[in-house]
């Protein structure tokens, strides 16, 4: 789909986060009463008692949708991204750290209202990730936020489902689609997590059947979307609709189905996994980086399991390889 009278390969819409990374053991997740493995909303004052417990983090900009713009800016895409943070240290980090990338922030910073979003990444000795997240003032993105210019002049617009939780994102969401179907770009549109999509299944049926080219979700997220029990269950039910979808299955790989056309992808072997923070946003940053230079699915699906793969072997759901040259060194750029 190269459009290439777009200022913007992909613009993506989505949480303004700043995350702070720590190595935790599973007797401090026991201790704090939280699941392993999920995101939960918190309050500020539940965030400042995690600091306290801490002993040692790292801060940088972090966000899923923010995480894929990333990811798309490492693989050599103009990209931009579209997320409300205040004018604080947090705001700044978050803005410095797309900016260093590449990445045009396109979101005016709030002087007023809650505090720069910030994500608690708690990760365990079997690499999960238990998220703990403070939405403050990111979950006040709102129509007034979305430069409609700027979805007009992208090809693609990358949506993170997390948003759908608000109402004024809701309209936001709806505002950037209409804008792209206006000039033409496709929507891409991530189910982010199991929980969101049981809270909002009927929202994400909806946008799906109004305007959306690629849906990206885990197997988990997938039937939680159809109410099904197997994966195979998932798979049947993403049949009728005219909609790429990129599965991801962790260790087993990735499945492409677009309509009666399925691709079953296996993930990179022999990968030493310390963290799985960012994994699933980095493949959509590598198979949208196929499907925006025109290859075909079962690469774009490769290229989404590599780039994956890239972020497993440290803390963080950041690079820190140049993806484009990782992508070459495993023969799939010139």
């Amino acid at each position: 789909m190269n459009e290439k009278n777009k200022k913007y390969s992909v613009v993506g819409i989505g949480h303004a986060i700043v995350d702070v990374l720590a190595d935790v053991e599973d007797d401090f997740l026991h201790a704090c009463n939280l699941e392993k493995g999920v995101m939960k909303l918190i309050e500020e004052t539940d965030i400042q008692n995690l600091h306290g417990r801490i002993t040692s983090a790292a801060r940088q900009s972090g966000g899923s949708a923010a995480n894929t713009i990333a990811g798309l800016a490492s693989l050599g895409n103009s990209v931009a991204f579209i997320g409300k943070v205040r004018d604080d240290s947090l705001g700044n980090i978050f803005e410095k750290g797309l900016n260093d990338l590449g990445v045009v922030y396109c979101t005016k910073k709030a002087g007023s209202g809650g505090a720069t979003a910030c994500c608690v990444v708690l990760t365990t000795p079997d690499a999960q990730r238990t998220m703990n997240t403070c939405l403050g003032i990111s979950g006040t993105l709102g129509p007034e936020d979305v430069d409609e210019r700027v979805i007009r002049d992208s090809g693609i617009l990358y949506l993170e489902g997390y948003l759908w939780d608000t109402e004024e994102a809701r309209k936001s969401f709806l505002k950037a689609m209409d804008a792209a179907s206006d000039s033409r770009g496709q929507v891409a549109l991530t189910l982010s997590d199991p929980f969101c999509v049981e809270r909002h299944r009927d929202g994400f049926l909806q946008l799906m059947e109004k305007n959306t080219d690629i849906l990206f979700a885990n197997e988990e997220e997938i039937k939680m979307l159809f109410e099904v029990e197997t994966f195979e269950q998932a798979l049947e039910r993403c049949r009728p609709y005219d909609i790429i979808f990129a599965l991801t299955r962790g260790d087993k790989g990735s499945v492409i189905v677009r309509g009666s056309s399925r691709h079953m992808i296996k993930a990179k072997k022999g990968l030493s996994i310390i963290d799985t923070t960012g994994a699933g946003d980095m493949y959509a940053a590598g198979f949208l980086h196929g499907y925006i230079n025109d290859r075909p699915l079962d690469i774009c699906g490769l290229m989404g399991n590599l780039t994956a793969s890239a972020v497993l072997s440290h803390f963080g759901a950041r690079p820190m390889v140049s993806l484009l040259e990782y992508l070459r060194e495993n023969g799939l750029e010139d």
